[in-house]
């Protein structure tokens, strides 16, 4: 079969988006295990 793919927008907007993820999710598990993640009140609370 002679498949041929000219544009993979849809992959890189893909894997750019778990990377990001990805790294959100690092980053505030690893502020949260340090004890720098306060839970702060939301406004819509009061």
């Amino acid at each position: 079969a002679s498949y041929q793919v000219r544009d993979y927008t849809a992959w890189y907007r893909h894997i750019t988006l778990a990377m990001l993820a990805h790294a959100y999710l690092s980053a505030t598990r690893a502020s949260a295990e340090k004890g720098g993640l306060q839970p702060q009140p939301s406004s819509s609370s009061r």
